[in-house]
């Protein structure tokens, strides 16, 4: 195997795993009222930018045709979910400091897990 194939293969991989982060806290939150921890989102959404900027270099750098609408709208969608989560992460330290339920963070949470799952729509249907 070549090792930019090997690359980008890892990079795949990473990627999902970010994916799981992000669709596996909404998930396992979705019945919650408050108590959200926002941090897998978090984390997930960093993980799932950088790699899917990464995937794209090395496509590029592979010879591969990339189709730039469809990466544009990923990483569109994949920023809406890195603002949901950040939109979580401070309110909801914010709230806490106020000594005031996260209730309110219920949609944001929704924002994040749908969005997500709208991008791997994207990345199925879209060819």
């Amino acid at each position: 195997m070549e090792p930019l194939e090997l690359t980008r293969l890892v990079l795949l991989v990473t990627h999902f795993v970010g994916l799981a982060a992000i669709i596996g806290a909404y998930i396992l939150q979705m019945p919650w009222r408050t108590g959200f921890d926002f941090s897998p989102v978090l984390v997930g959404s960093i993980v799932q930018l950088v790699t899917g900027i990464a995937l794209i270099a090395v496509n590029e750098l592979g010879g591969n045709e990339i189709d730039r609408a469809k990466a544009f709208t990923k990483l569109g969608i994949t920023l809406v979910v890195l603002a949901a989560a950040l939109v979580g992460v401070f309110r909801g330290r914010a709230l806490k400091r106020a000594g005031r339920t996260d209730a309110p963070l219920r949609p944001v949470l929704w924002t994040a897990g749908v969005a997500a799952i709208a991008n791997v729509v994207v990345a199925v249907f879209w060819r």
